[in-house]
């Protein structure tokens, strides 16, 4: 198997940016590591979100169609 690296380019502001460097210097782990940990913790925080708003929206649907029954 062949691994590639999969290049992106994210544009973010100076104070960002150095808002970052400072974190991760601060916890050990490098400038990179740190974007991709952010990245994932953004990530699934946003799929957690996305299922609990479907849950609802289909407990909704489900209280609906009781009603019509």
């Amino acid at each position: 198997m062949i691994k590639s690296l999969i290049r992106t380019t994210i544009r973010i502001d100076n104070n960002l940016k150095t808002r970052l460097q400072l974190l991760s210097i601060k916890n050990n782990i490098s400038f990179n590591k740190m974007i991709i940990y952010l990245l994932e913790l953004g990530y699934n925080t946003y799929i957690e979100k996305f299922d609990d708003y479907y849950k609802s929206e289909n407990n909704k649907l489900q209280k609906e169609g009781n009603k019509n029954e």
